[in-house]
């Protein structure tokens, strides 16, 4: 699957649900407005099939919160005989009784969102409680999950706790990655309260890394080895290189075909055919066709 502008689809992000026991300031639920139904767990499965059919080897699983989903371990399974690495977002609140499921079923590696390390701040920004979530990770990492914690960088918030990220970071042996908040499904005052460009964390962060990558792999993104710790730098906003590297297509909770977060005027549905008969070949021509929609968000990428 390449698209109009020669960017190859390697992966698919799914999202199994809208539904969430959270409540985080932060959220853009994925660029989906409020979905009127799931897909089935044999339904994500068949998405899943046709996709590597047409070269896809990579999936997540968002939401919403995924964990969620009872049948998460099952689709998980099918996942793992299916593509080649097999991911999941969540905000870790149930993972402490999940993780031990998940392993057993080929969970090898997660993104946990975790916006402060502070108790009362995470719960000030998620409504949720921070222990579980702690202890999630424990769990996980004992079953042989790989965990890269997920820092949206909020103004006056946490942007003054990246040494306590790092240390908390180190302490659970994770992967840090600090995310550039988004101007997605938020107001424009919530946007521009808590927005903080990370050039200068970045910097801060170069100045103390032994080591540079640039994942082209993975939108451009910078990867910074900071005394053994491996640190992503996310910073999509007015960001043409990133886009111009995109290699993914997403499939929202009701099986719309979104060619990019952060537009809903070009959706395929991929669910009500399948759901009426398509057949493969139908439902891989609807592929191609969302494909041929995807065009580079911020234009300047154009060039």
């Amino acid at each position: 699957m390449i698209d109009p502008y020669g960017r190859t689809v390697k992966g698919i992000r799914i999202s199994l649900t809208q539904r969430c026991n959270l409540n985080c300031v932060y959220c853009h639920h994925e660029g989906e407005s409020k979905a009127g139904t799931e897909m089935t767990h044999g339904e994500a499965v068949r998405i899943l099939r046709i996709a590597s059919d047409l070269g896809a080897v990579q999936v997540k699983f968002t939401g919403g919160e995924p964990l969620l989903r009872p049948d998460l371990a099952d689709i998980i399974r099918d996942a793992a005989s299916i593509m080649s690495d097999v991911a999941i977002t969540t905000n870790g609140s149930l993972l402490n009784v999940r993780a031990k499921d998940l392993a057993a079923a080929g969970l090898r590696r997660l993104n946990l969102s975790v916006p402060s390390v502070r108790p009362e701040t995470y719960h000030d920004l998620t409504g949720g409680i921070l222990k579980p979530v702690l202890e999630g990770i424990n769990v996980a990492k004992s079953r042989g999950i790989e965990i890269k914690l997920n820092v949206v960088v909020l103004k006056g918030i946490n942007d003054g706790d990246l040494d306590r990220f790092m240390r908390f970071a180190r302490s659970t042996g994770s992967n840090l990655q600090l995310i550039e908040l988004e101007n997605l499904g938020l107001n424009e005052i919530t946007f521009r309260r808590y927005h903080r460009d990370l050039s200068e964390i970045e910097s801060t962060i170069a100045g103390r890394a032994q080591q540079f990558t640039n994942r082209g792999d993975m939108n451009s993104r910078a990867r910074y080895l900071v005394d053994g710790l491996q640190l992503d730098i996310v910073r999509p906003l007015d960001n043409p290189d990133f886009c111009a590297r995109c290699t993914r297509l997403r499939v929202t909770s009701d099986g719309m075909l979104k060619p990019c977060l952060m537009r809903s005027d070009n959706l395929v549905d991929l669910l009500g055919p399948l759901r009426n008969g398509a057949s493969d070949g139908e439902l891989k021509a609807l592929f191609i066709k969302a494909v041929g929609l995807r065009s580079p968000y911020y234009q300047a990428a154009l060039r």
